[in-house]
């Protein structure tokens, strides 16, 4: 692990996030590494280009690279353009232009094709993960997709038909914005129209947790589908249950009711106690009426603390980033 990427760690890994569920109301998912597992394609379809025409191409250490990967993730260059850049750059300077036969033009289009069939035959969408989504779906929350990506693996995941699972898809290479850059997430809250504490989003990577963790969002790190299911235990939704969202908001709706009784309750015994006590010689009328009212703000004030309790157990929980 880079310095950098230690750095992003220490900020939110271990943190203890609370989260009131009553709240929750859309789950957001990274694409690669979360629903698919990662395929390295670019890596290996640039492993043979480099065969091929006899070349080296940097990786993402690289200055250069890691600009035209990122204007190819935003949508400012095409997956042709991002290798006609490779071209320029890294093969046609070097090429010998004194012999008899003009320069060789590397066929662009040949490597698109390899680069499209490479990813359509490793990218499958994971069952278990699916099956998570519908269940939300049917639990009553919103789902979204927030994926750094490009036309070539986009083209691919639309003809799969993998986008089709997902309420809203936000896609880097089509709205110009990628993660980690906060606008990213500000951008797909402002599109939800939403608040970030009403949001859990999933992603692998640490560095993109970190911005969706500093504007309040509810973070979890995707590294191994059982241990998501234990993150989704102590989220509390560990059953995912058909309607679940709205059981969560009536038993919390139960416990604003029964707060606001008791409240009630309380400010009548009160006033009712000051009145006992102010006056002098208490008859006993007087005495059985004002034990009435204590009894009936005991028995309210009983029923508030286990609604409370249970408000504490069933609808306020903390998890930890790991």
């Amino acid at each position: 692990m880079s310095p950098n990427a230690e750095i992003e760690k220490s900020k939110i890994y271990g943190e203890k996030q609370k989260v009131r569920l009553y709240k929750i109301k859309h789950f957001i998912f990274d694409f690669g590494g979360v629903l698919i597992e990662k395929t390295f394609v670019l890596k290996n379809l640039l492993d043979m280009v480099e065969v091929d025409l006899n070349i080296t191409i940097p990786r993402m250490e690289n200055a250069y690279m890691r600009k035209i990967k990122r204007s190819l993730s935003s949508g400012r260059i095409s997956s042709n353009e991002f290798l006609e850049k490779i071209f320029n750059k890294f093969y046609y300077p070097f090429q010998k232009t004194d012999g008899a036969l003009p320069p060789k033009k590397v066929n662009a289009e040949y490597y698109l094709e390899l680069w499209f069939d490479l990813y359509s035959q490793v990218t499958h969408f994971s069952s278990e993960m699916a099956e998570i989504i519908e269940r939300l779906h049917q639990a009553g929350y919103t789902v979204s997709l927030m994926s750094n990506t490009h036309d070539i693996h986009v083209k691919s995941n639309m003809l799969k038909g993998f986008y089709d699972t997902f309420d809203n898809v936000f896609l880097s290479n089509e709205i110009g914005l990628i993660k980690p850059d906060m606008e990213k997430y500000k951008y797909v809250m402002k599109e939800l129209d939403t608040s970030p504490k009403k949001c859990v989003f999933i992603d692998d990577k640490i560095k993109n947790l970190v911005p969706a963790r500093e504007l309040g969002i509810i973070v979890i790190r995707f590294e191994l589908f059982e241990r998501f299911k234990e993150t989704l235990n102590e989220l509390g939704i560990g059953d995912i249950g058909k309607d679940l969202r709205h059981k969560v908001r009536q038993k919390y709706k139960k416990y604003q009711k029964m707060k606001k009784e008791y409240k009630k309750a309380k400010k009548e015994y009160k006033k009712a106690k000051k009145e006992y006590l102010k006056k002098k010689g208490i008859s006993p009328k007087r005495r059985i009426k004002f034990q009435r009212k204590r009894a009936q703000y005991q028995k309210v004030k009983s029923k508030y603390k286990k609604e409370r309790e249970m408000k504490k157990e069933e609808l306020i929980t903390k998890i930890k980033v790991r």
